[in-house]
This record gives C-alpha cells, sequence and structure tokens, in this order.
C-alpha cells in the first residue's frame, strides 16, 4: 500500500508539471496513468488468485458428507493383545469457513472422568494434503496432522507427532479413518506400544444419527 501511495502522488506531480524536457503535458499524463493504474490492476489479479486457489473444491465437498450427529462406541487398548477399555460419546460434525473445515465437537467419558474435544479437518489446496488439528478438555497441547486419502481403499490415513506420557517423549502416531458407508467410518490411532513397535491403541466407531 505505501508503494501505491508514492506511485500515485509521483503520477499527480507529473502530471501537473506541463511540458518537462521537451514532452508534452499529454506524453506525462500518459506514463502517470499507467503507473497509477497498473500496481491496482496487479494487486487485484493476484487477489483473484489467491481467491480460486483457495476456494473449496471436490476434497472439500467429500468431508462434507461427515456433517451430522454421530453415535461413538470408543475401544481402547493398553498393551498387545489386553482386552481393551469400551466407552460411549457423541459427536456434532458441522462445515465452517465457508465450508472449507469441518469441526467435530465430541462429548464423552475417559477413565471415568467427564471428557470434551474437537477437530477441525480440512483440505490444504497449497499443500495438496488434508489436514486436522485436535485438542481435549484432558491435554494442554494441539495435535496436528496431516495426509491423503486412497480411493481405492476408501481411507483416509493421516501422520503427525504426539507427546507419550509413558514414554515421556514425542512420539509418531498413524490415524487411519476406514469409510464404510454413508451412515458409518471407523478411526484407528496406531501408536508405538510397551516393546516400541506400532500397535493400534484406539478404535472409535462412528454410527450416524441424524
Amino acid at each position: 500500500m505505501k508503494l501505491q501511495v508514492w506511485l500515485a502522488a509521483g503520477a499527480a506531480l507529473i502530471a501537473c508539471a506541463g511540458p518537462v524536457a521537451g514532452r508534452t503535458r499529454s506524453d506525462t499524463a500518459k506514463p502517470a496513468a499507467a503507473a497509477e493504474k497498473g500496481p491496482a490492476d496487479a494487486e487485484a489479479a493476484a487477489m483473484e488468485a489467491y481467491m480460486k486457489l483457495n476456494a473449496p473444491g471436490e476434497p472439500h465437498r467429500m468431508l462434507a458428507g461427515l456433517a451430522g450427529e454421530w453415535a461413538l462406541e470408543v475401544k481402547s487398548w493398553t498393551a498387545p493383545g489386553a482386552p481393551p477399555s469400551v466407552s460411549q460419546a457423541t459427536c456434532v460434525n458441522k462445515l465452517v469457513m465457508g465450508g472449507r473445515f469441518v469441526q467435530e465437537d465430541v462429548t464423552g467419558t475417559m477413565m471415568d472422568t467427564p471428557f470434551a474435544g474437537m477437530s477441525l479437518t480440512g483440505y490444504d489446496n497449497i499443500k495438496k494434503k488434508y489436514v486436522g488439528i485436535w485438542v481435549d478438555s484432558m491435554t494442554t497441547g494441539i495435535f496436528r496432522s496431516e495426509g491423503d486419502y486412497d480411493a481405492s481403499t476408501k481411507a483416509m490415513t493421516f501422520t503427525g507427532t504426539s507427546f507419550d506420557p509413558m514414554a515421556g517423549k514425542d512420539v509418531q502416531v498413524r490415524t487411519v479413518t476406514r469409510f464404510e458407508s454413508p451412515g458409518r467410518h471407523v478411526f484407528e490411532w496406531y501408536a508405538p506400544g510397551p516393546d516400541g513397535k506400532e500397535m493400534k491403541s484406539m478404535e472409535i466407531t462412528y454410527t450416524r444419527q441424524k
């Protein structure tokens, strides 16, 4: 914007100066008008390109199918081969930011304690990746992940880094969401187990209610 102000001021001075170094007023006015109009046109073109680049597309329309109310069955494992603990939860998904993201609000219990969580999932047109963040009422960090959708398996795989309280450090995690039907999908969380090998430590089955 500062550059545009200086260009406009310079153009005004040239236009008012009359003949300069053998040039006529019309000669000096033409480059002045071009100088004033050029940056504005460039800015408008850049903004138009930016808006097109960030417009919702087919990947966002696929995510729109997650909107609605869901019943959740949550299974958690602490060790390979151990029986899972099972709890129930609910979530409400809605489209936000002009359909660019799906916001998920989860309520339930964890370790007999009321639990709330929220996620945002979208598709980054620039990265050409699905992206997500998660926060909840039992942690103070933000879990960030990104990944891809495989149409042949109808599964979305994300990777990210999460703090493991047992290991006392950040670990690599992998999530897989398998879309079985418009009314049912299954989310799986994989992380290093006690032996350091990847294991499935959580599975959430979503069943549409509305």
